[in-house]
């Protein structure tokens, strides 16, 4: 019977262990994950994006998926506003690109080709560049202007 007690005893402290280390780990993905993933809202609409400040990761952008959700996107975080071009480069869907400059809508590029080789580079400075899903600028009536938050 005393060998039983031990032996539950056993079992329940490696469950707890277990239990700690998954709650941990649980933890620690999730502030990874949040730290690079965004909701960014124009006006009511909001997007859940990934978030993008390394020069290699923005390179690849969007490039290596498929598709994305509805209102899910890509947010590029420059060091520094200036003229940021971009292109569709290796991409499988087409999309609504906005320049963002000091949280205001500077420039949208719409219904951007994912076939289109040409360079989109407008003539004015970003800090920040939102990619979407093609035609959502248009169906949630997004325009120059507009105010953007980022959470």
């Amino acid at each position: 019977m005393q060998k039983d007690k031990v032996k539950n005893k056993n079992i329940g402290g490696k469950i707890a262990i277990i239990f700690s280390a998954f709650f941990l780990t649980s933890i620690i993905f999730g502030f990874i994950y949040l730290k690079n993933h965004k909701i960014v809202q124009i006006g009511d609409q909001k997007f859940f994006v990934e978030l993008v400040r390394t020069p290699e990761k923005q390179a690849q952008g969007l490039g290596s998926r498929t598709k994305i959700r509805e209102n899910e996107g890509m947010i590029f975080e420059f060091e520094k506003s200036a003229k940021h071009p971009f292109w569709m480069k290796d991409m499988e869907f087409d999309l609504d690109i906005l320049w963002i400059k000091e949280g205001k809508i500077v420039y949208i590029a719409k219904n951007v080709s994912h076939e289109s080789l040409e360079i989109i580079n407008p003539q004015i400075t970003a800090d920040k560049v939102l990619e979407i899903n093609s035609g959502l600028s248009d169906k949630y009536n997004l325009k120059i202007g507009d105010s953007v938050k980022i959470y």
